[in-house]
């Protein structure tokens, strides 16, 4: 069983804090570059956060989070930090959900061939070496809802508490 979980970070660039995600304590980016065998630039940030401005952008990776009846779907979790968008590099992990687990099957980097659409995203993906991710659902959930909470439009910039409650 592996843990999930967020940690604030600071960018310096933008100078905003941002929530980035762990897994079993070491950061999501981290744990992608090491499963990867292709060279990909470091910098990579969560496709949860509120960052994406694009609705339909933002749809697809909302509507794969926590898929429903066991079924496979295609997540992009993390997207380039300088563009913040699907077009550019992009992370996927196959997830599938039980009612107690959520499984990330792989990781890979998304290679799809779209133009005018992000919906085809995780059609074509080249897949990472690595073991599969177990997450109990409640931990995963906590998690999804930690960023929810700046998506309701309550909330106008991209700043994030440092603190997590």
């Amino acid at each position: 069983m592996n843990s999930i979980s967020i940690q604030t970070y600071y960018n310096t660039f933008s100078q905003n804090n941002y929530y980035g995600i762990l897994i079993d304590g070491i950061s999501l980016e981290e744990h992608a570059l090491n499963q990867s065998h292709i060279d990909i630039t470091s910098g990579l940030v969560s496709t949860f956060l509120n960052w994406l401005s694009d609705p339909l952008q933002r749809k697809i990776v909302w509507e794969r989070a926590l898929p429903e009846g066991y079924t496979k779907v295609y997540l992009p979790i993390l997207m380039c930090g300088t563009d913040i968008d699907l077009w550019s590099t992009v992370i996927i992990a196959e997830v599938e959900a039980d009612d107690h687990h959520v499984y990330w099957n792989k990781l890979g980097l998304d290679d799809s061939d779209f133009e005018y659409s992000p919906e085809p995203i995780g059609t074509t993906v080249n897949w990472f070496s690595g073991n599969t991710l177990v997450f109990k659902r409640t931990e995963y959930e906590t998690v999804l809802n930690t960023f929810k909470k700046y998506l309701d439009g309550n909330f106008t910039g991209k700043v994030y508490d440092e603190n997590l409650n």
